[in-house]
């Protein structure tokens, strides 16, 4: 006797529980490749990559509706949401053509030239329109059952589908390509197993064999994507030293002060240019400090991001240069700031949104054959300055991410029609094109513009070549998460700038931290250069054994003191108690609302003047600063005096501080805050739903 499936009541159970819960599974299983491919797609020299997270994306939408069909139930919600997945199949599977354009010429096939790749989406879009035109206009579906799963399925379907099979067999070459080059076998394996897979009636076997066939393929594709990148990773470590920014083949005969300030009690030396990343100032005092044993201070000052004009900290740097210290302040960030002390007019004053499609359509359209320059006149003028090449020239992929990205974030500044939008936009284009480089360069750049401005003083100063000197770092907000690390980029010649002590005023655990939300997520979402490789205190603080301190706010709004002694989720321990160093304290000024006027103690602690942009920027993003206020001569000046003079090490400054009669109050612990049961509360809704729905599934899918 031939039993069915139907008069099968425990196989039919059995079925009614696989099928929909093996969807489920292949979606759940999807959704987290998808952050994989998204993660591949950034890191990719190809931005046509992208079609790899479109893809996982629509195979687990169509997996995600074939699981709760039942849930749903015959009706037009279903039908509708079944015509998605029809449209989608349409639209993504004819794209696969561009998938394996690109993969083989990044594994080295000579036919996959430029004009190849680009007519791979001319077809690509062709066959697409064919198979809507053909299969998806006036497409009608009908409901059908198999294992108690409900979907819609096309009634009036003629034929196979050709160029799906047509694509599958392109790809299966593909993988065969790559097979050869790079023995690598996965992507020919992939593409048979899915071939195979969909090959399979689903009126006999159903959908889940096909959607495992087409999770294997996903998968192998994604596996494809890392070899070549691996590849190419190592080929561009090779090219690397080739690639340098600024290349002069007498560095040192390059470099003369541009300009000579005499000031009251010392001079103000500088060089270079802003736009070319690396302008200087040395604070040069004409009676310099020198400690018990002769020793004098030197003192490198690393500014926040966007904070790359001596303006935001000037108060601070004449002071330093008072006491008898030597102040360098380089500016490691490419900036349109005027190198004319005199005025507040950038290097360029176009329209952001204009400049950088200009920069997109002249990348696209000129490729190997653009330049910089040609858009940007200041970088045509005489090379001035010290000729530091840690910046390494930009590749055009580089251009081409971040002048989409820019284009996209500025498209997005715009819907804010107020003050604070429009002076956002403008802190963003002053230092547009540093976002072409990564932290770690600039931190190397810092390093060496410190070394050069050091070697041409002494070339000028025989005798201050001569003398010893105790070397200090201090940095605020992403500068001081850059001091903290500059131990990390010392190089073998450069040990005499090696910290003694490190001093920091409201450092950022991270380069992705410090700088406007939007701007962050929209960088990371193209892998711009800044965002792709960030400096991140929990990945470099087992290295770091140096004193550290850390002079914070209690009311940071914009590194909030909980990103420092909190544990984020999966940290085991907090970004403070990941600094290896044994000399470490981390400090919290006060906020005093009684005082007139109220005393804040925000991110802006170490900054003396926001004057260059408008106040409505600076209310949101760290602070306003007219002149110097209590904060900085009670609590950042006189911390770093204390250091800088042997008085107290980094981690011996609170007592220090809360001298009598001061107007504001510093602790090392935070004052505890009152509960917020609101949030409290949403968080319980939210996981008593998904517990709701969890039982609710659960019950609809297990057999009486």
């Amino acid at each position: 006797m031939v039993i069915s499936i139907a008069d099968s009541l425990p196989i039919n159970h059995i079925l009614f529980m696989i099928y929909p819960l093996g969807h489920l599974g292949i979606a759940l299983i999807e959704w987290i490749l998808l952050g994989w491919g998204i993660l591949l797609w950034r890191l990719s020299p190809s931005l046509a990559m992208i079609v790899l997270p479109l893809l996982l994306a629509s195979l687990s939408y169509d997996n995600f509706i074939l699981s709760i069909g039942n849930l749903i139930g015959e009706g037009e919600l279903l039908e509708i949401l079944s015509r998605v997945r029809f449209l989608l199949h349409d639209l993504i599977v004819p794209l696969f053509i561009v998938i394996g354009v690109e993969l083989a010429h990044r594994a080295g096939a000579a036919w996959a030239t430029t004009i190849v790749r680009v007519l791979s989406w001319v077809v690509a879009f062709g066959l697409a329109g064919i198979d809507i035109t053909t299969n998806y206009i006036g497409l009608e579906l009908e409901p059908r059952f198999f294992a108690e799963i409900l979907r819609y399925s096309p009634a009036n379907l003629s034929g196979p589908p050709i160029i799906t099979i047509v694509v599958n067999l392109f790809m299966l070459l593909i993988g065969i390509g790559i097979w050869v080059r790079l023995k690598w076998s996965w992507l020919f394996v992939g593409t048979f197993i899915a071939l195979l897979g969909n090959a399979m009636p689903s009126s006999t076997v159903g959908t889940l064999p096909g959607s495992a066939s087409e999770l294997v393929m996903a998968l192998s594709l994604l596996l494809t994507e890392d070899k070549v990148q691996i590849i190419g990773k190592k080929l561009a470590r090779n090219q690397q030293q080739e690639n340098i920014f600024m290349v002069n083949k007498n560095p040192e005969a390059a470099f003369e002060w541009e300009h000579i300030i005499p000031k009251d009690g010392y001079k103000i030396y500088q060089s270079g240019s802003h736009i070319k990343g690396n302008f200087i100032q040395v604070f040069a005092p004409d009676a310099p400090y020198r400690d018990g044993e002769g020793k004098l201070r030197l003192i490198t000052y690393l500014h926040g991001f966007a904070l790359c004009l001596p303006k935001f900290y000037q108060s601070h740097l004449e002071e330093l240069a008072k006491q008898g210290y030597y102040v360098v302040f380089p500016d490691f960030q490419n900036s349109r700031y005027p190198d004319d002390l005199t005025t507040n007019k950038g290097s360029e004053e176009k329209e952001p949104l204009s400049f950088w499609l200009n920069i997109l359509s002249k990348v696209v359209s000129k490729w190997d054959k653009f330049k910089i320059e040609d858009t940007l006149l200041q970088y045509r003028r005489k090379k001035i300055g010290p000729v530091v090449r840690k910046l390494l020239k930009p590749t055009l992929f580089k251009y081409l991410r971040l002048s989409l990205a820019l284009v996209v974030l500025f498209l997005v500044i715009k819907l804010f029609k107020n003050r604070y939008g429009k002076n956002l936009k403008q802190l963003i284009y002053t230092v547009d094109l540093s976002l072409l480089h990564s932290p770690v360069e600039w931190i190397q750049q810092a390093i060496g513009l410190t070394d050069a401005a050091w070697k041409k003083l002494g070339q000028d100063n025989p005798s201050l070549a001569q003398s010893e000197f105790d070397f200090y770092v201090f940095g605020h907000s992403l500068g001081g998460l850059l001091a903290m690390s500059w131990p990390l980029y010392i190089e073998e010649n450069q040990q005499k700038f090696l910290p003694k002590q490190i001093l920091t005023a409201a450092p950022a655990p991270s380069t992705d931290m410090g700088i406007p939300q939007i701007a962050i997520w929209i960088l990371k979402m193209f892998n711009s250069p800044f965002t792709a490789k960030p400096i991140n205190i929990c990945q470099i603080g087992s290295r770091l054994i140096l004193p550290i301190g850390i002079l914070h706010g209690a009311d940071d709004k914009i590194v909030k003191p909980g990103f420092w002694i909190g544990r984020a989720f999966g940290q085991k321990t907090s970004n403070f108690d990941c600094i290896a160093s044994h000399t470490k304290k981390i400090y919290f000024s006060l906020s005093n609302n009684e005082s007139n006027p109220p005393l804040i103690a925000f991110h802006n602690q170490a900054v003396t003047d926001t004057t260059y942009f408008d106040d409505a920027l600076f209310a949101k993003l760290g602070g306003v600063k007219k002149q110097p206020n209590i904060y900085n001569s009670q609590y950042i000046w006189r911390g770093f005096d204390l250091v800088v003079t042997n008085q107290a090490d980094v981690n011996e400054l609170l007592d220090k501080f809360n001298q009598p009669g001061s107007l504001i109050e510093v602790t090392d612990t935070l004052p505890e805050k009152s509960i917020d049961f609101t949030k409290i509360a949403i968080a319980l809704l939210v996981g008593l739903t998904f517990l709701g729905l969890g039982y609710w599934f659960w019950q609809y899918y297990t057999p009486v």
